[in-house]
């Protein structure tokens, strides 16, 4: 866009200043002084580049301090995008708290959106537990917090100074591994999901998890079954 509008102001500008010293424009000055007119026609030009000029510099300025605008999307198998469910494992070793059966649905695809025009810089995400433990290491994630008998309860991904997310684009980070987390307690399991970027508050988002006993997982099917049929 920026090369067009500069093309246009330049061959504009030419014409006008071909049009006043050889075609015999008078550009509506009431005068046939040569000079003078193709004196105005130059002053028009200059005016149309610095124009032109200052357009692009208010581009270049909006690009450089415009907010990102970053959400993210984190698909388990088997369960709708920002929405875990699990089947949990058989319990065979008396334990308190459910535990995710470790198989494909405890695999998540990881996707960071950026749905803003502008590019977000330094990008990192926070995943902290809560309500579960026993988080197994994750490629691609760093251990942020531990708590003892628990386990890491948040990890972190960064992205780093080098790296960013274009405008209206999306980057899929490492995927992560929930297999045998444990339930710590049956009221408000989550995930709080942590965005950050140069320029930008944090922003967090809450995604309740909710671990399944076999009868409640085989209804979570059906219904899971007929909502994809009606989307």
């Amino acid at each position: 866009m920026i090369t067009l509008v500069t093309l246009a102001a330049a061959v504009t500008g030419a014409v006008l200043v071909v049009g006043s010293t050889v075609g015999g424009w008078t550009l509506g000055l009431g005068t046939h002084d040569r000079v003078a007119i193709a004196n105005t026609a130059l002053v028009m030009y200059t005016c149309l580049l610095t124009a032109v000029a200052a357009f692009v510099a208010l581009l270049a300025y909006l690009a450089a301090t415009g907010r990102p605008a970053l959400d993210i999307e984190i698909t388990f198998n088997f369960s709708f995008p920002n929405e875990p469910v699990f089947l949990s494992a058989p319990d065979e070793e008396g334990n308190w708290g459910r535990k995710i059966l470790g198989f494909k649905q405890a695999i998540a695809r990881v996707t960071l959106q950026n749905k803003s025009v502008y590019a977000a810089k330094n990008v990192g995400v926070r995943v902290e537990l809560k309500g579960l433990g026993g988080l197994g290491d994750q490629e691609g994630w760093q251990p942020v917090d531990f708590v003892t008998t628990v386990g890491v309860t948040t990890i972190q991904w960064d992205g780093g100074t080098d790296s960013i997310v274009h405008g209206q684009w999306s980057r899929a980070l490492p995927a992560l591994d929930f297999s045998d987390v444990l339930e710590l307690g049956r009221d408000d399991t989550a995930l709080v999901v942590t965005l950050v970027a140069d320029g930008v508050a944090p922003l967090s988002r809450r995604l309740p998890v909710r671990i399944l006993d076999q009868d409640e997982y085989d209804a979570y099917t059906e219904q899971r079954n007929e909502r994809l049929t009606q989307e």
